[in-house]
């Protein structure tokens, strides 16, 4: 009798990032048996609290932990070296404020992450908020996508500038939507992050290229808590219920 050949792996030849199918299962198996208890008890303090509500906009970027502009838990990146970002729709030295900068991951990662950066490079940022990417740029700050415990949190920074943290889920989604939330943590990074007015400043930058580059059709969630923090009628006092000074 033949013998049987052995089942064939679906997921053998499958496209992934650094982050993606066969990386998580693994982190997740950790991080879950750490996580169930905190997660029942927030669940239940959520449901207690809000019905069926959302999160409040104001706390779906929550003040700094772990070292980091926005607190997100446990969280996990790949291993894969920084390269240096390199245009793709742009001439060499069309992106003065984004010389430097590196992005992180497999090329499927590098993809994103630079077509996210070229969105970036695509808008008249105003000189305030060029000059706080360039200087994480010129610092040869790392731009990479990570799991976040917190999974509503959008993006994070290392709080000694080094890196930008992107929620995994936007390399699945429209590139340009990382181009916002580069503005975000770069604005963070270059004022005191736990303070409601940098928050607040954060967010500003966040909704001015959200606006610019993509108007409200293709605006982000993450553009739209931005968009409804700022029309709030005292946002720094959301802010600040929501644990910022």
């Amino acid at each position: 009798m033949a013998r049987q050949a052995p089942p064939r792996d679906p997921w053998r030849n499958a496209p992934v990032g650094e982050l993606q199918e066969q990386l998580l299962p693994r982190w997740f198996v950790i991080l879950a048996l750490i996580s169930v208890p905190v997660a029942v008890a927030a669940f239940v303090a959520a449901f207690t609290m809000f019905g069926s509500d959302e999160v409040p906009v104001a706390e779906r970027r929550p003040p700094p932990a772990g070292g980091l502009t926005h607190a997100v838990g446990e969280f996990a990146v790949g291993t894969a070296a920084p390269v240096p970002y390199e245009p793709v729709a742009f001439d060499a030295g069309d992106c003065p404020a984004l010389d430097g900068i590196r992005i992180a991951g497999e090329a499927a990662d590098l993809a994103a992450l630079s077509d996210g950066l070229d969105a970036l490079c695509a808008v008249d940022l105003d000189p305030i908020t060029a000059d706080r990417v360039r200087a994480f740029a010129e610092a040869g700050g790392v731009v990479r996508f990570a799991v976040f415990e917190a999974t509503g949190v959008d993006s994070t920074a290392d709080l000694d500038g080094g890196r930008i943290l992107i929620n995994a889920k936007f390399s699945q989604t429209n590139p340009a939507w990382i181009a916002p939330l580069v503005a975000h943590d770069t604005t963070m990074l270059s004022l005191e992050p736990g303070q409601a007015e940098a928050a607040l400043a954060a967010r500003r930058a966040e909704d001015t290229v959200c606006a610019e580059l993509l108007g409200d059709r293709l605006a982000s969630r993450a553009c739209d808590d931005a968009a409804a923090l700022l029309a709030a009628p005292d946002p720094l006092a959301d802010l600040r219920a929501a644990g910022y000074r």
